[in-house]
């Protein structure tokens, strides 16, 4: 979560939605008292991240200031591709970072060793991999703090309804990047790319904007149609069949 006093909005940070970026260009308006890294939040009684989500935040004090919302989306392809990727760097990196607690690292790590254990039985394949991911990973928002692919409107929506004044699409992100600081007031920043996993100018596979389509499997695009049927619904992505 990004909080801007200033302006008086809030920005919402779905996973793989170009956060580090949003983060970057935004940091001299940010007065969150969050950590971005992993943290135990009191108000609700559990370890979270950046990456809160809606109902997170509506819990949260933040939530009741009455403050415009924002987030941005990205379609589920590229979401699960990049979320793949991801998750074998933070395996990496992970292990060695700064916690604010013992026990938060050992939670961390625990969550760690859950998703490398998937990884290593997939071959580091990803097919083989999103064969492996079960509905609960997706769906189940606190299970595994360190697993955060859960369906982009779980950001964005409640009961099916669209609950922000402003939602920008990472398929569109500079031009609606522009959109987003002219509604809100924000004078132009730098194009600062701080995630070049994210934001790597990867040629688009087709006219829709999805980037890694081609680098998965038949099964695996209808397995992603399937679990995230209501982002494309409410986000208004279009399915990619073959």
């Amino acid at each position: 979560m990004i909080l801007c006093d200033e302006q008086s909005f809030l920005m919402l940070l779905p996973w793989k939605t170009a956060s580090q970026t949003l983060v970057a260009r935004l940091s001299t308006y940010d007065k969150s008292p969050y950590s971005k890294f992993f943290y135990f939040n009191k108000y609700l009684g559990r370890v979270v991240h950046q990456h809160a989500t809606l109902s997170d935040i509506r819990a949260m004090p933040e939530g009741g200031l009455g403050y415009a919302m924002a987030s941005f989306v990205r379609n589920p392809y590229d979401r699960v591709f990049s979320g793949f990727m991801q998750l074998q760097h933070d395996v990496k990196t992970q292990r060695d970072a700064l916690f604010d607690t013992s026990w938060i690292r050992d939670l961390v790590l625990s969550q760690l060793e859950e998703n490398e254990r998937q990884l290593a039985l997939s071959g580091y394949d990803v097919d083989e991999w999103f064969a492996l991911v079960r509905e609960d990973q997706i769906f189940e928002a606190g299970r595994n703090t360190n697993f955060p692919l859960h369906p982009a409107h779980y950001w964005t929506h409640c009961n099916g309804e669209m609950a922000l004044s402003f939602i920008g699409f990472v398929e569109n992100f500079e031009d609606d990047f522009v959109r987003f600081t002219s509604q809100f007031g924000i004078p132009s920043t730098p194009p600062t790319n701080a995630n070049v996993r994210n934001m790597s100018g990867l040629p688009l596979n087709e006219s829709r904007g999805y980037r890694y389509t081609n680098r998965l499997s038949k099964k695996t695009i209808d397995k992603i149609n399937t679990l995230f049927s209501d982002d494309f619904e409410l986000l208004g992505y279009e399915k990619f069949l073959i």
